[in-house]
């Protein structure tokens, strides 16, 4: 498999299983909205947290069978590209949730939402990345040479 088709395939899950939860911090972010079910939230990153370790070792297991060893960066952005879909649905809940105008709003909304996708991503590659990591010292733990 291809590192570019992986980096860019591997944020798909993650983001479907935070993105009815996101609906509800922008709002509660933007609409003004409270925001009361912090319980709910931590279940809901435990899961994005598995969703993302299992998608992003079995990216990298599909990229070692490839005989491609360059895992690490890949497996750090395969998870991090979860950030890149969390800005596509900033946009959409930009253009048809919110009711902001002028450019200063604008420019406000998307700047917030560029610090936040990114921090997204950061957070996501580096479970990833140290998933992977243990998954590969395993896997080649049990590699005899004789």
């Amino acid at each position: 498999m291809e590192p570019r088709f992986i980096a860019f395939a591997g944020g798909v899950l993650p983001f479907g299983s935070v993105f009815i939860e996101m609906y509800f911090i922008f709002t509660s972010f933007w609409a003004y909205k409270i925001y009361y079910v912090y319980g709910f939230m931590l279940l809901v990153y435990a899961i994005l947290a598995i969703v993302t370790i299992c998608v992003t070792i079995v990216c990298i297991y599909f990229l070692l069978n490839s005989e491609d060893y360059r895992w690490q960066w890949t497996s750090f952005i395969s998870a991090a590209s979860t950030g890149f879909y969390i800005y596509l649905y900033a946009v959409y809940y930009f253009v048809f949730k919110t009711k902001m105008y002028g450019l200063f709003q604008t420019v406000f909304y998307f700047a917030n939402m560029f610090i936040f996708s990114i921090g997204f991503a950061i957070m996501c590659g580096t479970i990833g990345y140290i998933a992977c990591r243990i998954f590969v010292y395993k896997i080649y733990a049990t590699v005899k040479i004789d």
